[in-house]
Protein backbone atom coordinates (compact mmCIF):
# COMPACT_ATOMS: atom_id res chain seq x y z
CA UNK A 1 0.00 0.00 0.00
CA UNK A 2 1.55 3.23 -1.19
CA UNK A 3 2.61 6.05 1.99
CA UNK A 4 -0.23 8.65 0.71
CA UNK A 5 -3.11 6.18 1.03
CA UNK A 6 -2.26 5.60 5.12
CA UNK A 7 -4.16 8.46 6.95
CA UNK A 8 -2.38 9.53 9.62
CA UNK A 9 1.33 8.58 8.37
CA UNK A 10 2.33 11.78 7.87
CA UNK A 11 1.32 12.40 11.55
CA UNK A 12 3.04 9.55 13.16
CA UNK A 13 6.05 10.41 11.56
CA UNK A 14 5.76 14.16 12.68
CA UNK A 15 5.60 12.71 16.56
CA UNK A 16 8.72 10.03 15.94
CA UNK A 17 10.60 12.65 15.23
CA UNK A 18 9.69 15.20 17.55
CA UNK A 19 10.45 12.23 20.23
CA UNK A 20 13.94 11.61 18.32
CA UNK A 21 14.82 15.67 19.07
CA UNK A 22 14.00 15.32 22.72
CA UNK A 23 15.19 12.27 24.40
CA UNK A 24 14.36 9.99 27.48
CA UNK A 25 15.97 10.74 30.52
CA UNK A 26 18.94 7.93 30.24
CA UNK A 27 22.54 7.55 29.45
CA UNK A 28 21.98 8.94 25.85
CA UNK A 29 20.30 12.00 26.92
CA UNK A 30 23.56 12.33 29.29
CA UNK A 31 25.86 12.08 26.29
CA UNK A 32 23.88 14.89 24.50
CA UNK A 33 23.91 17.32 27.76
CA UNK A 34 27.42 17.11 28.50
CA UNK A 35 27.63 18.25 24.32
CA UNK A 36 25.69 20.73 24.93
CA UNK A 37 27.73 21.91 28.20
CA UNK A 38 31.09 21.51 25.63
CA UNK A 39 29.58 23.62 22.71
CA UNK A 40 28.71 26.46 24.92
CA UNK A 41 32.18 26.14 26.83
CA UNK A 42 33.56 29.48 26.11
CA UNK A 43 30.61 31.16 26.70
CA UNK A 44 29.63 29.56 30.28
CA UNK A 45 33.35 30.01 31.45
CA UNK A 46 32.70 33.99 30.29
CA UNK A 47 29.59 34.35 32.05
CA UNK A 48 31.32 32.23 35.23
CA UNK A 49 34.30 34.42 35.24
CA UNK A 50 31.64 37.53 35.30
CA UNK A 51 30.42 36.16 38.28
CA UNK A 52 27.24 34.47 37.53
CA UNK A 53 25.51 31.45 39.37
CA UNK A 54 25.41 27.83 38.32
CA UNK A 55 21.97 28.52 38.30
CA UNK A 56 21.67 31.88 36.47
CA UNK A 57 23.65 30.29 33.71
CA UNK A 58 21.27 26.63 33.47
CA UNK A 59 18.38 29.32 33.28
CA UNK A 60 20.12 31.52 30.42
CA UNK A 61 20.68 28.48 28.37
CA UNK A 62 16.92 26.71 28.86
CA UNK A 63 15.37 30.53 28.01
CA UNK A 64 17.11 30.37 24.82
CA UNK A 65 14.94 27.20 24.02
CA UNK A 66 17.45 24.42 23.99
CA UNK A 67 15.10 20.98 24.63
CA UNK A 68 17.57 19.43 26.41
CA UNK A 69 16.76 19.83 30.46
CA UNK A 70 19.30 19.46 33.01
CA UNK A 71 20.49 20.47 36.30
CA UNK A 72 22.70 23.10 37.77
CA UNK A 73 24.37 20.38 39.72
CA UNK A 74 24.74 18.95 36.43
CA UNK A 75 26.34 21.72 34.35
CA UNK A 76 28.71 22.29 37.22
CA UNK A 77 30.44 18.97 37.39
CA UNK A 78 30.12 18.29 33.33
CA UNK A 79 31.60 22.14 32.98
CA UNK A 80 34.33 21.01 35.97
CA UNK A 81 35.71 18.17 33.67
CA UNK A 82 35.51 19.90 30.16
CA UNK A 83 37.77 22.65 31.96
CA UNK A 84 40.31 20.50 33.67
CA UNK A 85 40.46 18.50 30.12
CA UNK A 86 41.11 21.59 28.48
CA UNK A 87 43.53 22.90 31.07
CA UNK A 88 45.80 20.06 30.02
CA UNK A 89 45.60 20.49 26.37
CA UNK A 90 45.91 24.39 26.35
CA UNK A 91 47.72 25.02 29.64
CA UNK A 92 45.17 27.84 30.31
CA UNK A 93 43.86 27.23 33.82
CA UNK A 94 41.13 25.77 34.91
CA UNK A 95 38.88 27.56 37.25
CA UNK A 96 38.80 26.96 40.69
CA UNK A 97 36.81 24.38 42.25
CA UNK A 98 33.94 25.87 44.30
CA UNK A 99 32.59 24.54 47.90
CA UNK A 100 29.36 23.26 48.05
CA UNK A 101 26.60 25.87 49.19
CA UNK A 102 26.86 28.72 51.54
CA UNK A 103 28.98 28.30 55.21
CA UNK A 104 26.78 28.00 57.77
CA UNK A 105 26.17 30.76 60.33
CA UNK A 106 27.52 30.03 64.15
CA UNK A 107 24.85 28.95 66.40
CA UNK A 108 24.27 32.10 68.83
CA UNK A 109 23.98 31.28 72.67
CA UNK A 110 22.57 34.59 74.06
CA UNK A 111 20.87 32.48 76.74
CA UNK A 112 18.62 29.64 77.21
CA UNK A 113 15.22 30.63 75.71
CA UNK A 114 11.92 30.71 77.50
CA UNK A 115 13.69 30.09 81.41
CA UNK A 116 13.42 33.13 83.19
Amino acid sequence: MPEFDVPGLGKARMNLTALARNPRASLGASLIKEQLVESLYAEIRAARLAGYSWKRIRAAVLESGVSVRFSAGFLRKSFSEIDKRYEKETGVKALPAETRGREKRAPSYSGARGSE
